[in-house]
């Protein structure tokens, strides 16, 4: 049995793939999971990165004449779904009886809407996709029964009626799984940054999100088997960056601490430094403390706002700016660096509000920021409030490449114009780093996952003094 996973890039559409942070090169954790648990059931693999600069859709065209694959995969976030169509349709035109499958967060959220809207995908896997793809595998090699059997999918039948399949359970024992196959990726092309993931499932509802793929029950590897892949990935290729891929890795705060002290204890600490996500309110001083030691150079927390009305009453993460306060304070105290993430675009948002969030911002004085504008990803109930027009909130458009909190022309309020909260953004940018300079410039320099590349030093600032100067044009004058 043959696959040919493939990660889709915008160049196929004649624009360019993400370029502003470090992490926009790395190899993807989801197609580095699938490739080693399928390879490891004996199904030969190949993956294309078609982000690279120097690989195009003739190195697709080629296995295929060569390798003849029962199934091309293809794997997509939101914003890459249109260039991911591409793929399929350009594989189609030339192998139209080859099965096209598309997996991911967004085939995840809407794959009844996929299938509609893309007639070159044939199946969406839905979920967790290893146990998935085997199974569709040993379908279409003749060793299994038909697609209705298989469980988590979602598909066209012969007569073109789409069916959605049962959801397929998810995988419990995470320590069964092997580690992902990076050898079948070209390591060297992508930048010096690892994926690991020390869980899976996020508990959270926050309604701006798109439901996690991965569930809501939160999947705990046992601490060793996640240092046994950080070690293999060391000695294997050289890696000195890991960043941890789980939702909130200080959420289960034992295994945090064990895994941060088995990393001690094998003297990974000496060789690596990591990043990771966190929660405010699931951090305390010993377990930073720990982290810090075990070569934990960034946190990042998402604090999405400095209103306490929006964070209690619309978010409703149960967090309070004083545990944001409280977890600076002590990263900083511990000589971690912090990194704090602020949306603009909340349900009910003012322009009052977002000066409490950039009055907030100044107060924390993080290491770094981001102020990322709220995106209506498919299956958040954030869409669904703002395609019912809930608070003035409006969906300006479906064009799913267009999707970044960055810079975007997808959504505003009735009360804050697309153009205003273009200012607003770029306001609070240039309020934070003109207060701190060295860290602006620190933001470019510093190597991590989450902070920006060189090439991103002379776009970024532009596109922000753009959005500010085009915005109060477009609202008659300073506001």
């Amino acid at each position: 049995m043959h696959i040919l996973l493939i990660h889709p890039s915008k160049k196929l559409m004649g624009k360019e793939d993400p370029i502003y942070t470090n992490e926009s090169l790395t190899p993807a954790l989801g197609l580095g999971a699938l490739s080693g648990y399928l390879r490891n059931k004996g199904v030969k693999v190949q993956v294309i990165d078609l982000r690279l600069p120097h690989r195009s859709i003739e190195d697709v065209y080629n296995y295929i004449e060569e390798a003849k694959p029962l199934l091309v995969g293809i794997t997509a976030f939101t914003t890459e779904v249109p260039a991911a169509s591409v793929v399929a349709q350009k594989v189609k035109a030339r192998w139209p009886n080859l099965p096209v499958a598309l997996g991911g967060p967004h085939a995840t959220a809407v794959p009844e809407e996929v299938l509609n809207d893309y007639p070159s995908i044939d199946v969406c896997v839905i979920g967790e996709g290893e146990e998935t793809s085997l199974r569709l595998l040993e379908v279409l090699a003749g060793r299994s029964a038909d697609l209705s059997q298989i469980k988590g999918i979602a598909y066209r039948t012969p007569s073109g009626k789409l069916k959605i399949n049962e959801p397929r359970p998810q995988i419990n024992d995470l320590d069964s799984l092997p580690f992902p196959g990076w050898d079948l990726f070209e390591v060297s092309c992508y930048n010096d940054v690892f994926m690991v993931s020390s869980s899976r499932g996020c508990p959270y509802p926050c309604y701006f999100c798109t439901p996690s793929y991965l569930g809501k029950k939160v999947r705990v590897r046992h601490f060793r088997k996640v240092v046994d892949e950080v070690e293999y990935i060391v000695d294997s290729f050289g890696a000195r960056k890991i960043q941890f891929a789980d939702a909130t890795l200080s959420l289960m705060e034992e295994n945090t601490y064990r895994l941060c002290e088995e990393i001690i204890n094998r003297g990974l600490n000496k060789k690596i430094e990591w990043v990771c996500e966190t929660r405010a309110d699931s951090v305390n001083e010993a377990l930073l403390e720990k982290m810090k030691e075990a070569g934990c150079r960034w946190i990042a927390l998402g604090v999405e706002t400095g209103d306490e009305r929006i964070l209690k009453e619309v978010i409703k993460k149960g967090e309070t700016k004083e545990h944001v306060r409280n977890a600076v304070k002590l990263a900083k105290k511990v000589g971690i660096n912090v990194r704090c993430f602020f949306l603009f675009g909340h349900y009910t948002e003012t322009i009052e509000t977002i000066r409490n969030t950039i009055d907030f911002a100044l107060e924390l004085n993080p290491d770094a920021l981001s102020f990322g504008l709220l995106v209506p990803n498919p299956g958040s109930q954030f869409r669904k409030m703002a395609i019912e027009g809930k608070g003035g909130m409006r969906v300006l458009h479906s064009r799913w490449e267009d999707y970044n909190q960055f810079n975007y022309n997808c959504y505003e309020l009735e009360n804050l114009p697309l153009a205003e909260l273009k200012k607003w953004q770029s306001k609070a940018y240039y309020l934070f780093y003109m207060r701190h300079p060295i860290k602006g410039l620190k933001l470019f320099l510093d190597d991590a996952g989450y902070n920006y590349n060189l090439k991103a030093l002379f776009t970024i600032p532009l596109m922000l003094l753009w959005n500010m100067i085009s915005g109060r044009l477009r609202l008659g004058g300073v506001r």
